[in-house]
């Protein structure tokens, strides 16, 4: 009796790893139905399969016509997989029927050819069916091997799905053998797999069995809370078997418990979805217990009457033809295997021979090798210390060379960095006494000639030392050769008020205001101070050459974030959609002249973006023509 509740929990389980989870079963089929007219070859195939297995517990008559005809096809195109999955699907359908040696017929011929496939996942599904047999007919030590096998199958595919399905029903035959607590421990290990996968069909199954183990260890309370938890979702599941157990299950728990009434309540609900769906094993079930209800409540002509047809039903599900079957489906399985394999050994044997033939050949081939390997190798060996000798001089010769070249490269990196830094500090104070020299010309309107010349000689030589600069530091910036990173933690408000601070003399002199007011009084960016300060007087020159006079040329700095953006503004004549094309490109000239005559190589903004991008910051520009333009950079704090 046991046995037969734990197998009837099986038949809402089967092969596929396409386990369904809708509440609408129905509503699925349907929506695979409507797929079956565009479909062809093997995705028809595939489809009759997957509505065959949706059919298995609503209406199995539909799950053995849609898997014949995947049969039919799948031998038509000779699919293999299709094969495989036909014969399984219609093994789970004449199972649920109670026909188990139609069911196994089908399961060993579905071993054999998943076999030959070599599908290891599909031959770990059959194994499982196959011992679901053995569970049905005692024989738990035999289910348990094949069980074992399909597990250390689905170890090498790493597949939780038919690990699961192994752990509950090794449980399922333990349980069988009366080793309730390693039967206990198997399906934890199922249950945590099914939920670590959110499957709550599985979740679901081994509840049921979870509580069969309360009811056979007598805690019914337990149980039954269990399956009562359990029931919303075995009918969200729609799984008429599963359902059906449950009842009794419960029934069963209620008995125990000394209340026939509720128990005789519940498993007759049982039997009405028995006797609607056609389901054997559980009627089996449902009529043993009606009898044992009726002999409680001391009506005994009812109890030999339920017995009577209890008997009648198992004897039609399990008689002597159908086990002599059962056991000649194994032996034939066993003695074909046995043939394939000794034929096969056969084989091996005659290519071993072949092998060894082959191997004489070439061990005499190889002796032959040997000796003139040996002379080569001599000859080798000699030429060999010649160019030992030869390529220790040549080393040598390398090494001092490449020490040579390290040498030159870290005094080509000091000159950089000297230029560097002589040319940043140059520049500011040179552009100091051009922007005073022009002030002070322009308040002091009664200098004479000669006077005027020494001020205009002044600003002259500026603009020449400027500019040298600007080509030492363009030069420098456009070297090929690799930079030292010199990364340090930097200002950026002291950086941008440093540049206000050098050109306010320049933008003054063309009656040109620059405006700084930060928020911030301190935004740290890790970056090269020198090159910082390149890329902010770059820009600021910029906005100061191509202004008019009366404007006014704004710096703002916002905290975005994790980062910091500083943004120059002006009110120049914005630029032009050829300009923006090629505006960070080398030695290119904006179609916008300076507007007091000032000198543009051509170089700046690419020397820009060049330096921004190397501490690892982004640019960017916002402009329409007329408008003025805005250049923004943006970097992370630190």
């Amino acid at each position: 009796m046991r046995l037969l509740l734990l197998l009837s929990i099986f038949i809402g389980i089967g092969t596929s790893k396409n386990i369904a989870q809708s509440s609408l079963p129905l509503n699925k089929i349907d929506s695979l139905k409507s797929q079956v007219k565009a479909s062809t070859d093997s995705t028809l195939i595939d489809l009759y399969n997957q509505i065959s297995w949706e059919y298995r517990n609503i209406a199995i008559d539909s799950s053995i016509h849609y898997a014949q005809k995947a049969l039919t096809h799948s031998r038509e195109l000779n699919y293999l997989n299709g094969i495989n999955h036909s014969l399984n699907y219609l093994g789970i359908a004449y199972r649920n029927r109670s026909n188990y040696s139609k069911a196994l017929e089908l399961f060993f011929e579905a071993l054999k050819s998943s076999e030959y496939s070599k599908d290891l996942q599909e031959i770990s599904y059959t194994l499982i069916n196959i011992g679901n047999i053995y569970i049905f007919q005692t024989n738990y030590e035999g289910a348990i091997d094949y069980f074992q096998r399909a597990l250390e199958n689905a170890k090498i595919i790493n597949n939780q799905n038919i690990m699961a399905y192994c752990y509950l029903n090794i449980g399922r035959s333990l349980v069988g053998l009366d080793q309730f607590s390693e039967a206990e421990e198997y399906y934890r290990q199922a249950q945590d797999l099914r939920k670590s996968m959110n499957d709550l069909e599985g979740i679901v199954i081994s509840n049921v069995d979870l509580a069969e183990l309360y009811i056979r260890t007598n805690l019914p309370d337990k149980a039954l809370t269990l399956l009562k938890e359990n029931l919303i979702n075995v009918k969200r599941l729609d799984h008429t078997s599963t359902l059906s157990l449950s009842y009794i299950n419960i029934a069963r728990c209620y008995l125990m418990k000394n209340n026939p009434k509720k128990a005789r309540e519940y498993v007759q609900k049982s039997m009405l979805l028995n006797e609607a769906h056609g389901l054997k094993s559980n009627m089996s079930q449902a009529l043993q217990l009606l009898s044992e209800i009726s002999e409680k409540t001391n009506n005994y002509n009812l109890a030999l009457n339920y017995y009577k047809r209890y008997v009648a039903t198992k004897d039609s599900i399990f008689n002597e033809e159908n086990t002599r079957k059962i056991e000649s489906l194994h032996s034939q399985y066993q003695t074909e295997k046995a043939e394939v394999e000794t034929k096969y050994l056969r084989e091996q044997s005659r290519l071993n021979e072949v092998i060894i033939e082959r191997q004489r050949a070439i061990i005499t081939l190889a002796v032959v090798a040997c000796l003139l390997f040996l002379t080569v190798a001599m000859v080798a060996f000699w030429s060999s210390n010649e160019r030992k000798k030869l390529n220790a001089q040549i080393e040598d010769q390398k090494e001092r060379a490449f020490r040579h070249n390290n040498d030159l490269i870290d005094i080509n990196n000091e000159k950089n960095n000297l230029i560097r830094i002589l040319s940043h500090d140059l520049r500011a104070p040179i552009n100091n006494i051009k922007g005073l020299t022009e002030i002070h010309q322009s308040e002091h309107q009664e200098f004479g000639e000669s006077e005027n010349h020494t001020l205009n000689l002044i600003k002259s030589e500026s603009d020449r030392i400027l500019s040298m600069i600007s080509k030492i530091l363009n030069v420098e910036a456009l070297s090929p050769t690799p930079q030292t990173e010199n990364k340090e933690k930097v200002n950026l408000v002291k950086v941008a008020n440093d540049t206000i601070a050098s050109f306010n003399s320049t933008a003054k002199a063309k009656n040109i205001a620059i405006k700084g007011d930060f928020n911030e009084k301190e935004c740290n960016i890790l970056g090269d101070s020198i090159h910082l300060h390149q890329v902010l007087e770059n820009l600021v020159s910029n906005a100061v050459k191509f202004s008019n006079s009366d404007t006014t040329i704004t710096l703002d700095i916002k905290i975005i974030g994790h980062s910091v953006q500083l943004s120059i503004q002006d009110q120049g004549p914005g630029l032009t959609k050829d300009d923006k094309n090629k505006i960070f490109k080398k030695f290119q000239t904006l179609s916008a002249k300076p507007t007091a005559n000032e000198v543009s190589t051509g170089l700046g903004l690419s020397i820009v973006k060049k330096y921004v991008e190397e501490m690892d910051g982004k640019i960017w520009y916002e402009s329409e023509l007329g408008e003025g333009t805005k250049f923004t950079i943006q970097f992370d704090l630190v």
